[in-house]
Order: structure tokens, then sequence, then C-alpha cells
């Protein structure tokens, strides 16, 4: 029964792996926006835009 307060969510464990996939999915968020960005400058520098 005492494992399952470690691995629980108000547990060191649980809460550090919430964090950590917080993080990750943050940092992967944020590379698609820097992506989507570039992606909209370089059409339009070429002039492939949707009109």
């Amino acid at each position: 029964m005492d494992i399952w307060l470690v691995l629980y969510w108000s547990g060191p464990i649980g809460v550090g792996i919430f964090l950590v996939c917080l993080a990750s999915m943050i940092l992967l968020i944020s590379k698609a926006d820097e992506i989507g960005k570039r992606t909209k400058a370089f059409a339009k520098e070429k002039g492939l835009e949707k009109k």
C-alpha cells in the first residue's frame, strides 16, 4: 500500500512525471508554432500564399 502513495499523482514521482510531460508538450507546441511561422514567411517570400 505504501508504493501506491509514492506512485500516485500527489506523490513525488507522479508530480515529476506530470511536470516532464507538461514541459515536453509546451516545447513541442512552441516548435510547431515556429515551424508554421517560418513556412508562412517562406511562402510569402516566394509568392506562394493563397489569395
